[in-house]
């Protein structure tokens, strides 16, 4: 009785376990599938309180954007201005070719010898570009406007392959644009002895490391690398250079560093480019840099070249260094804004081509004129802020965001009038964002296409402008990244060559082309002194091939005889 009783109990406790285990994985279900409602709608609540808030900002921003409205005679005195500038900062076709046949005059006056003009048209002593045979380790310093930079770069026996490249860039601070010459190369040569020092290519006692200077500024050469300093530009004014050798003063910076080196080349950042891009593609003809500076370095033949310092060997070739920069004619359409930016400048009545077009003045020239329709025509309101009356407040970099913006209401541009001018909210409509990206679009459109001026005045003294492939080596950031300007220039050359011949000109961007070229040049000095062979001594194809290229003596075609690759004589394809 009591077993069967017992055995009951145990079947209904047995029962009730599994009744409590039943439930509580219902429960455990239950509450399981109520979290993960409660996260779905917690989510769903985070995606509706996100896309209520970017709606709410999408809302502010257009609003911000179109609070206020100018008065009938601001809006008429705006429209007239803009008229005004669209014109002025337009250059039609005839006018183009005018300035280029004006260029094409200049060159050949200064090279005749006997007359001068503003184009100096340096011969830069560099008969000698890299072909591919070089080898061993160099050294490179390039000094540009903005930055500096210390290179190595060791170059294989293989032909035109290059073993190891290191680089390392520094800033020059404003500051430095003013010291006495010797504190500046001491800065330089400092950074190349803890550059050495640092990848580990210190040179050993008593060796004497091969470095190629790269100095981006008007040089007299004397030979491939030596050379006086002409003047300075790009802002910088550092007493006790000018009529200097500086290859003289890095030699003394760097033995005061402790290093004793060899200066093999003294070439401008422009020279350098050509000869970097020479070294990839034998069509090269022309280096162009773009960038905070301009400037054009081209492949002349001897028999145009007579204001060089030594006689040049007919039938050979001289890198011209144009400094284009300087470029001026009655010609050239100079509004105010350029008028004010020169006699502001640290070098009045000088570089006028360039302070229209390079990277260091294009965006000061937008700001000048942005300013104008502030004032006259309360473009931001009855308040001009003060970041909008600073000289140098809009940068070239951020005036080609604006001329790039592609976003809703032009919020990009809001925020960069908001970053260079200091601008408040309610200053910004969407009417003067518009504004403000037409002028910068004019400005750099403008510049672009002045700049193809001197690409096809090139093109017209080498006679290659019936469709010949000729590439252009370019460096620089405004060619890297300001498409507007790229596409201005084209459009340029197209107006003036026809589009035939202009689609004949190849633009290739060269990275580190001044730094490169430096090295590249150096070794091409210590190849020409020291001739080698596989076999003991110069082979025939090098003897052959000796000098930048052995064309026809003619001032005609210089594009040199052709190799059986192809490809001209001197480097590789």
């Amino acid at each position: 009785m009591m077993s069967s009783i017992q055995k009951m109990q145990e079947e209904s406790s047995a029962g009730m376990v599994k009744q409590m285990q039943a439930s509580t994985q219902t429960s455990a279900q239950a509450i399981l599938q109520l979290g993960t409602n409660l996260g779905q709608h917690f989510k769903q609540a985070a995606a509706m309180k996100a896309s209520a808030v970017a709606l709410a900002a999408t809302y502010y921003n257009r609003n911000r954007l179109s609070k206020r409205a100018h008065n009938d005679q601001q809006s008429a005195k705006l429209q007239q201005l803009l008229a005004e500038y669209r014109e002025a900062l337009h250059i039609p076709a005839d006018l183009l070719r005018t300035i280029r046949d004006d260029m094409v005059k200049q060159m050949n006056a200064t090279l005749s010898g006997k007359e001068h003009s503003p184009l100096l048209m340096l011969p830069s002593m560099v008969d000698e570009l890299p072909n591919g045979f070089e080898s061993g380790d160099f050294f490179a310093l390039d000094m540009g406007g903005t930055n500096f930079r210390t290179v190595y770069v060791k170059l294989s026996d293989k032909h035109g392959e290059m073993d190891e490249l290191k680089m390392d860039e520094f800033p020059i601070e404003d500051s430095m644009h003013h010291v006495p010459a010797d504190e500046l190369f001491d800065f330089m040569a400092g950074k190349l002895v803890a550059f050495a020092d640092r990848i580990g290519k210190k040179p050993k006692s008593g060796s004497m490391p091969v470095v190629g200077f790269c100095f981006s500024f008007p040089l007299q050469q004397t030979s491939v690398n030596h050379g006086t300093l002409i003047k300075w530009n790009k802002g910088f004014t550092n007493p006790n250079a000018v009529d200097k050798d500086p290859t003289d003063l890095l030699e003394a910076a760097l033995a005061r560093q402790g290093m004793q080196a060899t200066v093999m080349s003294l070439v401008n950042d422009t020279v350098a480019t050509l000869a970097a891009c020479r070294y990839q593609d034998q069509d090269t003809m022309l280096g162009v840099i773009l960038g905070t500076g301009s400037n054009g370095a081209y492949v002349e033949c001897s028999e145009r070249v007579h204001n060089a310092s030594k006689k040049l060997p007919p039938g050979t070739n001289m890198i011209i260094n144009c400094e284009w920069g300087n470029f001026t004619t009655a010609a050239l359409p100079m509004i105010d804004e350029d008028k004010g930016i020169d006699a502001d400048s640290v070098n009045p009545e000088n570089q006028h081509f360039e302070k229209m077009t390079a990277g260091l003045y294009m965006g000061e020239i937008a700001r000048r004129i942005i300013l104008r329709l502030a004032e006259e025509c309360g473009l931001f309101g009855r308040r001009i802020p003060t970041g909008l009356q600073a000289q140098g407040s809009l940068t070239t970099p951020q005036m080609s965001k604006i001329d790039h913006d592609m976003s809703t209401d032009l919020l990009s541009t809001a925020d960069v009038l908001q970053e260079a001018f200091g601008l408040a909210v309610d200053q910004i409509t969407l009417e003067s964002t518009q504004v403000v990206q037409e002028i910068c679009h004019l400005v750099g459109w403008r510049a672009g296409r002045l700049k193809s001026i001197g690409i096809s005045a090139v093109m017209r003294q080498l006679d290659r402008d019936d469709g010949t492939r000729t590439v252009v080596g370019v460096d620089g950031g405004v060619f890297e990244h300001y498409g507007h300007y790229r596409e201005a220039m084209k459009e340029g050359l197209s107006e003036i060559m026809g589009k035939k011949a202009a689609d004949s000109v190849v633009f290739r961007h060269v990275n580190d082309g001044s730094s490169l070229g430096a090295a590249y040049l150096a070794a091409a000095a210590v190849r020409v002194d020291s001739p080698r062979d596989s076999e003991g001594s110069q082979n025939d194809w090098e003897k052959e091939n000796r000098g930048l290229q052995k064309g026809p003596s003619t001032p005609n075609k210089t594009g040199g005889k052709k190799s059986k690759n192809g490809g001209s004589p001197n480097g590789t394809d």
